[in-house]
């Protein structure tokens, strides 16, 4: 089941545009050959830049993802009511619970079941996932102000034999088991021989096209070349956020599509990040089971939330910035960190007692930070995403407090030997916000439904009608916010 140099597909990271130094494309090993439909974006500032770690093609974002599983927590939805600050929700939790339950069963996810600390009720398809030896030790030594908690995953916790995991490390590319869930394999695949199921390859959606009376009258895809309109009587805009509002942008004529507001492309947020490379005083037994099984996150509405933003703690079980092969630690102690002869041998001894943790923290959405179009083209002649991000107050003091005051205490603890904090920056994989929902069209642009305010058979689904982003994974919330949506009674057929 294992590649030989399974680290290398397991690594991800982004590169400058050679002709534009703002425009950053994803970039995986081999991408030339195995890749040709990884993602750029353009980014008007260089600190804390959104870069766009995604791919185009048949599953979309949902086909390379690490799986994990969360619900935000009831507090994310009342933000402004209950801390001061964001926006409110147009629905509460408890509304959207039980959307959540049934993503879990689609998903097949695999979560804690009797865990008293847990902040949820759930039906988890299958038990989680057992916590590492290094978990186990963390959880020891990062006590009592960070509960190490087994976290929920969308993969199936089953003998490898049944098509369980198989703990490759290659998560977010390739399952080699096919044990995390994909859309296109676990659900697409299955409406193949529908007769009314038709699905166009290699053909972009570039805009939509209205009629007289503000309804959607077609959209405008590129077929081997040729423009073609597609008809129907219901339209569902589901790439992702960046991808939706590129081609509502694009739409814009004479007259803005699904912009009454002013507010498209706005409230734009994704979650920012703080990396650390953590060195124990115990041996680890690192790399064991998946890339990661266990986070903290009784600190998600701490009890400062009124002042900085909701955060959390992944443990890796392995250190990532050094890999997890020998000849990957060996070859990246000397390369990166630039150590040789006796100090190069006592870091490789060290390789063994050492982990990566990764404080995941809340983006406060703010009505400046936006996508736009680019004066850059794409492959098929389309612009480019143009992202336009700044870190608000609340975001400086929260990555603040998370660089020095929670890496100070952690240092002090009696079983760390060291921290250095390997970079921060905003997560590529979670672009959230851009047409956020609400009830009133004044101030939001679909509804509580994710329907156009604008256009009634228009509805515009992912992470971009959020009103916060929480410090958890989305992916779930976007999941239950579409089976909300389907569950619209103004839709008919």
């Amino acid at each position: 089941y294992l590649p030989d140099t399974h680290e290398r597909l397991w690594y991800e990271k982004w590169q400058q545009h050679p002709n534009n130094p703002n425009i950053y494309r994803n970039y995986w090993h081999n991408a030339e050959k195995y890749f040709d439909d990884l993602v750029e974006v353009e980014n008007v500032h260089k600190k804390f830049g959104f870069h766009y770690n995604m791919k185009y093609g048949l599953g979309g974002s949902g086909a390379v993802w690490s799986g994990a599983s969360w619900r935000f927590t009831p507090e994310d939805f009342q933000t402004k009511t209950l801390f001061g600050y964001g926006r409110d929700w147009p629905f509460t939790y408890e509304e959207l619970a039980p959307y959540y339950a049934k993503v879990e069963q689609i998903f097949f996810t695999s979560g804690p079941q009797n865990e008293p600390t847990w902040l949820w009720q759930n039906n988890y398809k299958y038990s989680a996932f057992k916590q590492s030896y290094l978990d186990k030790v963390v959880k020891k030594v990062f006590a009592p102000e960070f509960n190490i908690l087994p976290n929920a995953f969308s993969v199936k916790n089953i003998p490898p034999k049944d098509g369980g995991c198989v703990g490759s490390k290659t998560c977010v590319q390739k399952c080699p088991a096919n044990a995390r869930f994909r859309p296109d394999l676990h659900i697409l695949y299955k409406h193949f021989e529908d007769d009314n199921f038709t699905l166009l390859m290699n053909s972009p959606c570039i805009k939509v096209n209205l009629k007289e009376d503000n309804t959607v009258a077609s959209v405008s895809t590129l077929q081997n070349g040729l423009l073609k309109e597609v008809k129907a009587k219901y339209y569902f805009l589901a790439t992702n956020t960046i991808e939706n509002i590129r081609i509502l942008h694009n739409s814009a004529s004479d007259k803005p599509v699904a912009n009454s507001s002013g507010l498209l492309g706005h409230f734009f947020a994704s979650h920012g990040a703080v990396a650390m490379s953590v060195i124990l005083h115990e041996r680890l037994f690192v790399g064991r089971g998946r890339p990661t099984t266990s986070s903290a996150i009784n600190t998600l509405n701490h009890k400062e939330r009124d002042k900085f933003n909701s955060y959390m703690m992944e443990i890796w079980n392995f250190d990532w910035g050094v890999g997890l092969s020998p000849s990957a630690v060996l070859r990246n102690i000397r390369k990166r960190e630039q150590h040789w002869g006796v100090s190069l041998f006592n870091k490789v001894k060290e390789a063994d007692y050492r982990f990566a943790a990764t404080f995941i923290f809340e983006m406060e959405m703010q009505q400046r930070n936006k996508v736009m179009l680019s004066n850059s083209k794409d492959k098929f002649g389309l612009p480019l995403a143009k992202v336009d991000f700044k870190l608000g107050a609340r975001d400086e003091l929260t990555l603040e407090t998370l660089r020095h005051k929670m890496v100070t205490m952690l240092k002090q603890k009696q079983g760390v030997k060291d921290i250095k904090i390997s970079g921060d920056g905003l997560n590529g994989n979670h672009p959230l916000g851009g047409y956020v929902c609400g009830n009133d069209p004044k101030n939001s642009v679909v509804d509580p439904f994710m329907r156009s305010h604008d256009h009634n058979n228009l509805y515009i689904l992912g992470g971009g009608a959020f009103n916060s982003i929480s410090a958890l994974n989305p992916t779930h919330t976007i999941a239950a916010l579409t089976l909300k949506a389907l569950d619209d009674k103004r839709i008919t057929f």
